[in-house]
């Protein structure tokens, strides 16, 4: 049986190549965003030029998501469930959270205008920084 990512590349005339693969279960197994450098130390034979190109890639596919959550890098995940993410000002680590896309799109309150994505990234610090 095809997987899914197997299925949409199909569509879009790009072959699922073992790097591209690889790249893609790097980002599954770990259900974080990593970066780049992350991703090449969990797949060291494919160099970090591919790896980035391929990454940018599946991002313009959507096929995963590229989320620029603070000072560092870019960082590229492939999201299992739709979700949120919280970000701790002090030491940068990311909090994954779901709530319910209708309700925020409700409370925003935006009149004729149809939302294709919602993401939320909310910023603070942890009780243990402040």
């Amino acid at each position: 049986m095809l997987s899914l990512v197997a299925i949409l590349m199909s569509h879009m005339e790009t072959r699922l190549t073992k790097k591209r693969q690889a790249i893609l279960d790097a980002l599954k197994s770990k259900k974080a965003a990593l970066s780049a450098a992350e991703v090449h130390a969990l797949v060291p034979t494919v160099d970090l030029a591919t790896i980035y190109r391929n990454l940018e890639f599946f991002a313009s596919q959507k096929l995963i998501k590229k989320l620029q959550l603070g000072t560092q890098e870019a960082r590229f995940e492939f999201q299992h469930e739709p979700h949120h993410h919280a970000v701790c000002g002090q030491c940068e680590k990311v909090i994954h959270f779901t709530a319910p896309d209708q309700k925020i799109i409700e409370l925003l309150g935006i009149k004729n205008f149809y939302v294709e994505e919602l993401e939320v990234t909310v910023r603070g610090n942890h009780k243990s920084h402040v």
